[in-house]
């Protein structure tokens, strides 16, 4: 019975723990839901907070797009302020140089108009005198069509303006000869002459020829350049003079003058004078530039000579000279075609007459620089560097003068250099040929005086002497007789020196034979096989000598007869090439004279 009661105890102890615990699950289950209920809460807080994030997200986003947009803006604006400050700078250059062109215009007005003060009287006078040198002009005097008195009376009234003008007098000279009155002719003459005698006596003698009365022409041109030619400032009016008196255009004995003078500027240079640049030896330079070269014509000769081949080789293009300089004067300066002139054809003396009427006086030229630099200036739109250019190469073109020798070199070795016709090209040579043919001389004595009477040639070790006659005559049987003795006999030396090796033959043998018997007593194993192996590789080796000399002996014979063959070819080629090889240096010394005697004129 007393069981019972622990028992009831016990049960009511569990159920107040299960209760206890029942309490406590409920409690945990209250807290189980407040958190819950706090997590829903967070989660919706969360969730606003995504929310308000994704918001800030897309503002920012939004603000970025605001952001690259107001810079690209910035660069636009930057841009375009860029673009309207280098239009502003244009813009402002553009109207500077205006203002300059402007400017410039107006100077060139006031130039000009002090030049139509100073100097139209001027151009009046060059007009008539173009006018008078027309050969119309006589024929109209003769015909009474034209007046001479009005002529004179024209003249005279512009040379109260302006007495100290040359042409002014040149021109009143050529109308008091049409009108035949000698004594005003050589008055205005003499007063031409007083003031520019070089051009004076130029103008008298372009206006005769023009009238055909060649005569006069040639006596006004030898005064002209005896005394108004400078032979070291010749400049671009001379060689239009110097192309007309050479096309005979102011009859032949103008030419005949102009070759004596040349002739004299070419002996004063010569002998130290006021060009004294021209000697012979000037032209050396030149000539050494038409030498030929033989190409690899002579290769094998060069190979089998024993000496110095360039030196040789150098000295036999030295000969050369007189070849390459005729086929230089007879390309450049082929047989003048005589028909295809006309009689009474005036071209290089009408060019001249004009150029010569054209040219300003000092007191003109500085005015016409200006106004040439004042047109340039404003052609280039006031670009002050591109006009400054232009200016100066115009200036530099007008300007260029040359000496005498400069011009002798240009008109014969240098045409694309000088504006020459071929008639006077033609004289240029004609003047400085002699020069020419003994400066080549003198490269052809060179040559001579370096060739050698023998050449020694060596092929294979073999040496022999040739001479450099090609006419002489050489035994080349004996030769080849020779070079084959020599080399059979080193080829026989040499198989003879490949001897029968003694050590090799009996104590390879020897050895080998001993090591095989005695081995097998004395060894075993690895070490007897190696010792047989040795043994055998030695008396084989050993025993082979005995075939190996024939051998060698037969390939030191076999190549001695390909290198006999070959050396039989060399000397052969070379015996042919030494003939040609001097007998051309022959053919070029000779043909000095004909170089001599070269007549530029064909005939």
């Amino acid at each position: 019975m007393s069981e019972q009661p622990e028992a009831e105890a016990s049960l009511n102890e569990l159920r107040d723990g299960l209760k206890e615990i029942r309490e406590a699950q409920q409690r945990r289950e209250g807290d189980l839901k407040t958190l819950h209920d706090r997590f829903g809460t967070l989660s919706g807080g969360v969730e606003a907070l995504r929310g308000r994030a994704n918001e800030l997200a897309l503002q920012v986003e939004s603000v970025n797009s605001a952001t690259e947009e107001l810079r690209e803006g910035l660069s636009l604006t930057r841009s375009e302020l860029g673009q309207v400050k280098a239009e502003l700078t244009d813009f402002r250059s553009q109207y500077e140089r205006d203002q300059a062109v402007l400017a410039a215009q107006f100077e060139l007005d006031r130039i000009t108009e002090d030049w139509q003060r100073r100097f139209g009287n001027r151009e009046k006078v060059r007009s008539l005198a173009r006018g008078l040198v027309k050969q119309l002009t006589p024929q109209l005097v003769r015909s009474g069509a034209l007046r001479t008195d009005n002529l004179r009376l024209f003249v005279e009234e512009h040379l109260v303006h302006d007495p100290d003008f040359w042409l002014a007098h040149a021109t009143l000279a050529v109308a008091a000869r049409l009108d035949g009155d000698d004594e005003i002719r050589l008055t205005a003459m003499g007063q031409a002459q007083g003031l520019d005698l070089g051009k004076a006596n130029l103008f008298f003698s372009l206006a005769a020829a023009r009238a055909g009365e060649h005569e006069r022409a040639g006596n006004w041109m030898d005064g002209y350049l005896q005394h108004a030619v400078d032979p070291d400032r010749l400049g671009r009016d001379f060689l239009v003079v110097l192309d007309a008196v050479a096309s005979r255009e102011l009859g032949d004995l103008a030419h005949s003058y102009a070759r004596q003078v040349m002739v004299r500027w070419g002996t004063e240079a010569a002998a130290g004078g006021t060009a004294a640049r021209a000697s012979v030896r000037r032209w050396t330079p030149q000539l050494r530039k038409l030498l030929t070269s033989p190409g690899d014509r002579f290769e094998s000769l060069g190979q089998a000579y024993n000496g110095d081949w360039p030196a040789l080789l150098e000295h036999w293009r030295l000969a050369t000279v007189t070849t390459g300089t005729l086929a230089h004067l007879r390309k450049e300066f082929p047989p003048p075609d005589r028909t295809s002139s006309s009689p009474g054809r005036v071209r290089y003396a009408e060019t001249a007459i004009d150029r010569l009427i054209g040219h300003l006086e000092p007191d003109e030229a500085a005015l016409h620089t200006k106004k040439e630099a004042l047109r340039r200036f404003i052609e280039h739109r006031g670009n002050e560097k591109a006009a400054q250019e232009e200016h100066e190469l115009r200036q530099e073109a007008d300007a260029e003068v040359m000496d005498f020798t400069t011009l002798l070199d240009n008109a014969v070795f240098k045409p694309s250099q000088i504006a020459l016709g071929d008639d006077a090209r033609r004289l240029a040579l004609m003047q400085m040929l002699p020069n020419l043919c003994t400066a080549a001389g003198e490269l052809v004595a060179a040559s001579v005086s370096h060739r050698p009477q023998n050449i020694r040639i060596a092929i294979e070790g073999w040496h022999a002497r040739l001479p450099t006659d090609p006419a002489a005559s050489i035994d080349g049987k004996a030769l080849a007789d020779e070079l084959e003795a020599q080399l059979l006999e080193r080829t026989e030396a040499e198989a003879s020196a490949v001897d029968r090796n003694l050590p090799r033959r009996v104590g390879g043998t020897a050895g080998g034979l001993s090591a095989l018997v005695l081995a097998p007593f004395l060894l075993g194993g690895f070490f007897l096989a190696l010792v047989l192996l040795v043994g055998a590789f030695a008396g084989v080796w050993g025993l082979l000598d005995v075939t190996r000399v024939p051998a060698e002996r037969g390939r030191i014979r076999e190549a001695g007869v390909v290198r006999r063959r070959s050396a039989q070819r060399r000397l052969q080629d070379v015996l042919s090439r030494r003939i040609e090889f001097f007998a051309e240096w022959n053919e070029h010394v000779a043909r000095l004279p004909e170089l001599c005697a070269w007549d530029p004129t064909g005939k």
